[in-house]
């Protein structure tokens, strides 16, 4: 797998995508038409059912848009107020990549089965999921983006993937309730403040092999975390 390639597939529709688009009406969402890119979903209901041959989901797919709060027009939308209406999604296992913000703000989604053939998930895009209580990396992924499950409130254990190449800054900021979490040995990039305000954080595991290595990458405060597995 190239990985530099991989990190820049485009997870945006293209103009012509868009004129050609097809309407999925069951699921209210729109497909390129080749039914390769989940471009937008508007209006949906709280499940979903993504289509077989999917390859991207469209960044903010699925986020939170200001329609979705029941606000009048022009008022201010409270942090509480800011949630999609997704709770429940199925991936196919021809998904490879999720763009950015693709489910941020799908706050009562509380679990979701990554294909086993996803390669990257975008910044944000599982940011403010903050009833998301369990996440299991597949074992082709090789990018997790910046703030990728910032503020994921409820996440308590996370066991990324061997194949894991790039983590990036702020990747599981403000996981109040994340208490575990390993660093695998593949590892090229690690961003800033990736564990930032994870209070309950006790454990980040490391092999012995890369125990140095990773260990002036973090704060000082989470190095007396590092256990050897």
């Amino acid at each position: 797998m190239d990985f530099e390639a991989t990190m820049r597939v485009p997870t945006t529709a293209t103009e012509e995508e868009w004129a050609n688009d097809v309407w999925d009406d069951e699921n209210c969402c729109n497909y390129s038409a080749d039914g390769k890119k989940l471009i937008e979903a508007y209006n949906f209901p709280e499940r979903i059912k993504v289509r077989p041959g999917t390859e991207i989901i469209c960044s903010e797919a699925f986020a939170f848009q200001d329609y979705m709060a029941e606000v009048k027009a022009g008022e201010e939308i409270p942090l509480e107020e800011r949630v999609s209406y997704l709770e429940h999604i199925e991936l196919p296992d021809s998904l490879l990549h999720i763009g950015a913000e693709a489910f941020c703000e799908c706050g009562w989604m509380q679990r979701i089965k990554l294909p086993k053939n996803l390669e990257t998930i975008g910044n944000l895009a599982f940011g403010g999921c903050w009833s998301l209580k369990q996440i299991a990396m597949p074992s082709k992924l090789v990018s997790i983006g910046e703030d990728a499950f910032s503020e994921c409130l409820d996440l308590k254990k996370v066991r990324l993937n061997k194949g894991l190449k790039f983590l990036g800054s702020g990747a599981f900021f403000y996981c109040r309730s994340l208490e575990e979490i390993n660093l695998p040995d593949g590892l090229e990039v690690i961003g800033q403040d990736i564990f930032d305000k994870c209070q309950k954080l006790k454990t980040i595991w490391v092999s012995a092999e890369t125990k140095s290595r990773y260990s002036p990458l973090l704060p000082k405060s989470l190095r007396k975390k590092l256990r050897v597995i």
